[in-house]
């Protein structure tokens, strides 16, 4: 059976969905009926819901601001959150932190859903999925606002009708109606295309003959231009090229209304956001300004702890030992132990401080590959087109790669990144030229794919054993195998469907260890991951015997492994003259003058 907060948010979407259906020039009779077969079918996918949430909405009707108290929510019997507050605050853009698995996606989610019931004038708009494949044109799909429209109208009349005419609502209604008009929309929408990496071409492209990542693009562009009252992002950088990145970093900065981002780039949530909200002990933290304002504050606030912590235990100590001496001696001396005595028990009535605990450090690492002579790798007068294609991707390639190589290859999507990756480990072969390789060479490439190819039944112990049967066939050299890339506990012996994103990537990194690979090819391998395991990855990488060849989107990444920067670029690659925010300083400025040409 539903439950009784099912069916309370099912009746409000009712209303919200029959409100909409009359503005669209439906009886009321037929909007109420279309609206109770659509809600109906939502309650009975409510009632196999994994997730409950629970909470009060304590923030007035009519504020721009959201408050839910006693916030808790479960998650397939576990707690994620316990008794927290929930707030978010008009104009405020938050960076949502926390460990991978710890319950960051779902609550996005638990929002998105309004398991909560916020106020109708919250339009909320979750960006976890690419655009319906349709033969809409990307430009088209984008500019497909006319629900949003109907809404912001309809919600303008009831202010006004409700003598609301003077305030803020209305007025950021009105702004929101002026920007999709259909005369500004078609500009507004090809430039946030074109920032997202569109061409005309592929602005006129049909939907449906984009890849899954572009799909995805397009799906924030039209958040972006619908610009909603709660924007939720769950790693929107994900399938973005280090230009696309910038670009977005600028355009979010001027967000007006509530944006919540989940996100593994430091560098970009510097840019982005005005506070941090931590998820931590099932219990949301907030703190004012960006990631760098936030380590800063937090290292502050656990100094202070510590000294109070360590000034308690040692007034504890003392009280306890002099009571112990002197509780049965003297009278008089005995008197001060009672009272000491009662200001102990007040003390551990009134709470205690507690101990700063440090999160463990994961210490991933990549056994030891022993050494090759050079020339490992050597690309000579390599150019490579896709069969039935005309264009080349690449002509006249010509480097080598040796184990003391480190480089980030960078550069616009479609300029043929992980082509060159494949290229280099032998998935694909150039249509004219060579590529030598050592004939001992071992490579270990990650990319986006690799997941597809585990077993989702087994457990990550089962299937490292199946993968390594000779090497892992006792159950605690498997639990090893895995535990030191931060897999522990339940996690080991649950289904990897049961794992979140990240914990699956780490999988993957041990997986990809124990195959003792000479040179890494590491293709976005930062997706899914959180800042403690990126810092690790990248620890493991700088200690790391053999060769890198880097693409990502992460600056920090970048910056802290790579020691060469290759932009592949018009059919070539070229090494850059200087330091990742060397590079980003200069897409900052195209992106600058490209927005002053305008």
């Amino acid at each position: 059976m539903p439950s009784e907060q099912a069916k309370k948010r099912a009746a409000a979407k009712a209303r919200r969905k029959a409100n909409k259906l009359k503005a669209k020039g439906l009886s009321a009779e037929q909007a109420e009926a279309q609206a109770a077969s659509t809600v109906q079918k939502g309650v009975e996918k409510m009632t196999l819901n994994p997730r409950n949430t629970t909470g009060s909405y304590a923030s007035h009707p009519l504020s721009r601001d959201i408050k839910v108290i006693n916030f808790s929510m479960t998650y397939h019997g576990l707690t994620l959150f316990e008794d927290t507050t929930l707030e978010l605050n008009w104009g405020r853009r938050y960076g949502l932190l926390g460990p991978n698995g710890s319950g960051k996606s779902q609550l996005l989610n638990a929002i998105s859903d309004r398991d909560i019931e916020f106020p109708d004038h919250f339009d909320i708009f979750h960006l976890k999925s690419e655009i319906e494949p349709s033969d809409k044109t990307a430009l088209e799909a984008v500019m497909d606002v006319d629900e949003q429209r109907t809404r912001l109208e309809a919600e303008a009349e009831w202010l006004i009708e409700n003598e609301m005419g003077d305030s803020d609502r209305l007025v950021d209604v009105y702004e929101r109606l002026d920007e999709i008009d259909a005369d500004r929309a078609k500009a507004r929408a090809a430039r946030i295309l074109h920032g997202l990496g569109f061409d005309q071409a592929m602005q006129n492209k049909k939907t449906r003959d984009f890849s899954g990542g572009w799909r995805m693009r397009i799906s924030l562009a039209r958040a972006l231009l619908i610009r909603p009252a709660i924007l939720l992002l769950d790693e929107p950088t994900n399938h973005l090229d280090l230009e696309a990145c910038v670009w977005l970093e600028e355009e979010l900065k001027r967000y007006k209304a509530i944006l919540v981002m989940i996100s593994h780039s430091q560098d970009f949530l510097n840019g982005v956001c005005t506070n941090i909200m931590e998820l931590k002990n099932k219990h949301l933290r907030y703190f004012s300004g960006n990631y760098d304002t936030y380590v800063k504050t937090k290292a502050e606030l656990e100094e202070h702890q510590m000294k109070r912590y360590q000034q308690e235990q040692e007034q504890i100590a003392s009280m306890k030992d002099y009571i112990a001496r002197f509780g049965h001696g003297h009278a008089k001396l005995a008197r001060q132990a009672q009272s000491k005595e009662k200001v102990l028990k007040k003390m551990l009535d009134s709470g205690l401080t507690e101990k700063v605990v440090k999160d463990k450090a994961l210490d991933f690492k990549f056994p030891d590959c022993g050494k090759l002579p050079p020339p490992v790798l050597m690309v000579e007068d390599v150019s490579f087109k896709y069969p039935g294609t005309d264009k080349y991707l690449y002509k006249n390639l010509e480097f080598g790669l040796d184990l003391d190589s480190r480089l980030a290859l960078v550069g616009p999507n479609g300029a043929g990144k992980s082509t060159l990756l494949k290229l280099l480990v032998g998935e694909l072969t150039p249509t004219s030229g060579q590529i030598r390789r050592n004939g001992h060479l071992r490579f270990a490439r990650y990319h986006q794919h690799l997941g597809d190819q585990l077993d989702f039944e087994l457990s990550p112990i089962e299937f490292m054993q199946k993968e390594f049967p000779e090497q892992l066939l006792e159950v605690e050299a498997a639990r090893r195998s895995v535990g030191r890339y931060g897999l522990t506990g339940k996690q080991q012996v649950m289904p990897i469907k049961n794992l979140s994103d990240g914990q699956r990537s780490r999988l993957i990194f041990a997986w990809l260890a124990y195959t003792s690979p000479h040179m890494l090819i590491l293709d976005e391998p930062t997706n899914h991951l959180d800042m403690e395991t990126i810092d690790a990855l990248a620890r493991a990488i700088n200690s790391f015997e053999g060769g890198v060849v880097l693409v990502s989107h992460d600056f920090r990444l970048i910056d802290q492994v790579a020691d060469e920067i290759w932009i592949a670029e018009n059919q070539t690659v070229t090494k850059w003259d200087g330091d990742i925010q060397d590079y980003k300083e200069h897409l900052r400025k195209s992106i600058e003058k490209d927005l002053e040409d305008e």
